[in-house]
């Protein structure tokens, strides 16, 4: 387990579902998805920026306060904005396993934020139709 799936996963102190546990199931609040480590390991006055990709396999880069956040197509991109919006005291970046989506208002690049709608309308069932169309050419091949 790396430290981003901590974040994401799990609070502190709390096992991760495949570790045995002999207590019974609690009900907890689910753990915040950009949970900033605690002062212990990372200073207050550093902004921590989570950096990993959306469902579309486009970069995400966002605060842990949700001050800011954008849409990227390279990874240097991502990292730039970090450390250009963080402000004189730098940025921790926490690059957690999980996909992740933007939740806040696209502050990077602007075409991206609909790149999900095109994606859904148009590459999907492009992708699909060239699947099916293969499957089809190699039913008719002689063996």
């Amino acid at each position: 387990m790396t430290y981003g799936d901590e974040l994401l996963g799990t609070a502190a102190g709390q096992k991760l579902p495949s570790e045995p546990s002999d207590a019974p199931p609690k009900s907890e609040h689910a753990v915040t998805p950009f949970q900033r480590p605690g002062p212990e390991v990372l200073s207050r006055a550093i902004a921590v920026v989570f950096i990993g990709r959306n469902r579309n396999g486009v970069w995400v880069a966002r605060d842990a306060e949700g001050k800011f956040g954008g849409l990227f197509w390279r990874k240097g991109a991502a990292l730039r904005f970090a450390k250009a919006n963080a402000g004189p005291a730098g940025c921790a970046t926490v690059f957690p396993q999980a996909r992740f989506e933007l939740d806040l208002d696209n502050s990077g690049n602007p075409f991206l934020g609909r790149i999900g709608i095109v994606n859904r309308l148009l590459v999907r069932p492009a992708r699909r139709l060239t699947a099916m169309i293969r499957k089809l050419a190699q039913a008719r091949r002689p063996i």
